[in-house]
Formats: C-alpha cells, structure tokens, sequence
C-alpha cells in the first residue's frame, strides 16, 4: 500500500520548489573560498553587472547568514583586479569600478536591499587609485583645472561648464547646455569626474535610464567635452542638446563658492612678501602658487586651491579656512589672516609656526 504525505507536506515541498535558486556564479564563489578565487569573483561581477537586483538578494542572504563573503568578494575585486596594472589599464579599471558603482547606487534607498548596497558603495568608493594615478602622471601641477569655461557654436548651440578641483584626482563640475536653432532645447548635468589622464577626466552615470560618459579634456584652448557613451536623454539633457565642443576658459575662479567666500579667495591673490626674508616671495595667481627668491623662481608652480572650510583629507584641527597645494604631494595651510594687507598661512601637521607676509607694494 502507498503511503501518502500529510498535506501540509505536500504544500512545503511545493513551496521550496518555487523559491528562486542562488545565482551559480555566486555558490561557485562561495565554494572556492580563498584568495586565488579570481575567476569566480569576475563571473560574480559580471552576473551582478546583468542582474544586480537579483545578485544582491543573493548577497544579503548570505549577510543575514553570518557569513563574510560579501567583503571577501570586494577585496578579492580591489586587490586582484580593480588596483592589479596587469588586470588592465587605469582607464579600464576605473570603468568597471564605475560599472559597479552605477550598477549598485539606484538600491542604495532600497528598504531591503539599501543595507547590501550601501557596503557595496562604500568599498567600491574606498579604493585608492590616487597613489597610482600620482605615480604614472608625475606633473599634473602645472595644469589647472578649476574655472569657468563657456562654448559658444553659434547657431549651433553654446554651453557653460563650471569645474572645481576637490582633491589630487576629483573635479566637481556643473555642465549646462543649450542646443541649436531653431528650438534651443537646454539642459543640464552635475557631479563628480574622475582624472584618468594627466590632462583628462572622465564621468559616468546611469541616473537617468541609460548609460552616459563624458570626458573633460583640457589643452591650451580650454576644456574639450566628448560624449564617449549615450544620447542626451541618457545624459539628462534637453532634445538634441549636445553638450561637446571646445570650452573657453573666462576665468581661473573656483565657481562654487559663495559670493563672500569669492570675495575672502581674492584677499589671497597677488605677491607676498615675508616678514622673515623680504627675498622670499609667493605670488598666488591663476589658480597656482609660485614661490620665489629674489625675484626666480625656486620651483615650478603648483595647483593652489582655496576652500572656505578644510576639507577632511587637510586632517583639520578646525573648520577654518586653508589653501590646499597639489603637486607630488598635496599640502594643507590653514589661513590664520588674510585681511588684503597681511596674509598669515600655517602648515597643517608641522610644527605650528606661522609664515607671515605683507603684500608686496
């Protein structure tokens, strides 16, 4: 005689066998579990590239199970892949980070998945390509990237672009852009662009439904914009508007401080002399700093940027003003005075003194 199951199992078994199964790439990752585990950790990268939603279920799963394969992922990917030279070049290895990141950043709010993916940001953000970039572009300081910058095609359209340097390989920028006649559609796109190139940054997004990159390009002329990837709709710009073209700069000035930070930044410009040595001078000008003895200079000038508080990276003692110098290294004074008359600037971790200079008449 068969013997029949109770019901209740019945409907359990029916259930599990409905239950979506773990992605493969994932279980072999899992399974492999060590430090050679390369291949297995790009197959998981290119399944969560396809399907991030259902990857990350996979992800939190495994998370809720007290198991660390999440981070071990991450760091296999960092270490292995995205800062390995032999894994591919710098622009490549930025790209897919970049993949990665615009894959993860529309679950970031998710009530289910917002956990999962906020650690996949913070990671992918975390690593550090500003050594290597250091390394292979050795004089980026004599170029100066912060400023206002406009193109104007005529009939053909004109645009604004507003740049800020924030650190060694970030530039803020804000792009706004009108289109040909008839219609002049507008439009307009901000964030963050990364340098890839000694003279080169490249942003990338996915906010508004497709994949958009554009690259800055900067030469004697200004800045040239390159639609890389994307269409204006994926790059959250107006009808035809496209924004590429060659961008004249109108001036060195950071474009997004507020009108009395702009005035207190230009207290700063101009020849100094110090109080110690009246044959040493600075000249702040044009984004640059030039130090100088008896009238030559005693080193090529660097990226000087201005910022109204220090930014975290100046290791601030306080919320006070600083210039921040960008060359081989980057260097943090806080502004002690500046008044037009007198400027008074201290090195931020040395030993505390104060440099003293009167401007020079």
């Amino acid at each position: 005689m068969t013997r029949l199951l109770p019901i209740f199992t019945l409907i359990s078994l029916g259930l599990l066998s409905c239950q979506p199964s773990e992605n493969t790439s994932w279980t072999a990752f899992k399974t492999c579990s060590s430090n050679a585990c390369v291949q297995e950790a790009l197959a998981v990268k290119a399944a969560f590239l396809q399907n991030p939603e259902a990857l990350m279920k996979d992800f939190l799963k495994t998370y809720e199970a007290g198991e660390d394969h999440l981070i071990g992922w991450l760091y296999l990917l960092r270490d292995s892949v995205l800062t390995n030279p032999q894994a591919g070049t710098y622009e490549e290895r930025m790209g897919w980070r970049d993949e990665l990141l615009n894959a993860t950043q529309p679950y970031i709010h998710d009530s289910k998945l917002g956990e999962i993916a906020r650690v996949i940001v913070e990671e992918l953000e975390a690593i550090a390509f500003t050594d290597e970039l250091e390394d292979a572009l050795p004089f980026v300081e004599d170029i100066v990237f912060t400023g206002q910058y406009a193109l104007d095609k005529g009939e053909g359209g004109t645009g604004e672009l507003l740049v800020s340097q924030q650190n060694g390989n970030t530039l803020r920028f804000r792009l706004q852009a009108v289109g040909a006649a008839p219609t002049h559609h507008q439009g307009q796109i901000e964030g963050t662009a990364t340098l890839v190139a000694r003279a080169e940054a490249r942003f990338s997004t996915a906010e508004f439904g497709g994949e958009c990159v554009l690259l800055l390009r900067w030469s004697a002329d200004g800045v040239e914009v390159i639609t890389e990837k994307g269409d204006p709709a994926a790059c959250g710009l107006g009808a035809s508007v496209v924004p590429d073209g060659v961008y004249a700069r109108k001036s060195y000035d950071n474009p997004f401080l507020s009108a009395a930070e702009a005035r207190k930044a230009a207290l700063l410009q101009g020849e100094w002399v110090s109080a110690d040595d009246p044959k040493a001078t600075l000249r702040i000008a044009e984004g640059r700093l030039f130090q100088l003895y008896d009238g030559e200079e005693v080193e090529p000038p660097l990226r000087c940027l201005y910022f109204p508080k220090c930014p975290a990276d100046c290791l601030p003692i306080a919320a006070t003003p600083c210039l921040k110098v960008i060359g081989q290294d980057e260097v943090c004074y806080t502004i002690v005075k500046a008044d037009g008359k007198t400027l008074e600037i201290s090195l931020i971790g040395g030993k505390g003194n104060t440099n003293r200079y009167q401007r020079k008449k």
